[in-house]
């Protein structure tokens, strides 16, 4: 069965060839580099919104390489969607779209919200956690994600 076949009505895709998902990988693996150097550096909240946007691309790279597709809302809760559809079509644990939900609640506070938090809280904390979680996860249910042979393009 083919996976758009099977979507939940609703969900707002845009099609993507999937050999492009290299391109959304690699983007996931900077951004997860540059959280953890924010983090050293002692910038928590730019760290853990790095977090968010790496999770955001690794979620596209593995949806596009799956499915050919990726959310199109600009909330990117479609996205925890959508990797759940993908995860039960290929028989892959389903915990990184539900890890990747926890990620997302904080995006629009943490980007656009009115407090801005000097010391490293729990929130922060948490996120960089969950997006490591969730890059482990993603390496542990799609390995061929990090050995394809099309990069770039």
């Amino acid at each position: 069965m083919e996976i758009s076949s099977s979507l939940p009505s609703g969900i707002k895709t845009r099609g993507v060839d999937a050999l492009r998902s290299a391109n959304y990988r690699r983007r996931a693996d900077e951004f997860f580099q540059a959280m953890k150097t924010e983090e050293e550096k002692a910038r928590y909240n730019a760290a853990a919104l790095l977090g968010v946007h790496a999770s955001i691309a690794l979620t596209d790279a593995l949806t596009v390489r799956e499915a050919g597709k990726r959310a199109a809302d600009e909330e990117h809760r479609e996205a925890t969607k959508l990797l759940k559809t993908v995860c039960r079509q290929k028989k892959v644990a389903d915990d990184g779209s539900e890890r990747l939900g926890r990620i997302l609640a904080h995006k629009t506070d943490i980007a656009y919200g009115e407090h801005f938090v000097a010391e490293d809280s729990d929130r922060l904390k948490a996120i960089r956690l969950n997006a490591e979680r969730f890059f482990l996860w993603a390496r542990r249910s799609f390995p061929h994600v990090w050995a394809s042979p099309h990069e770039g393009g």
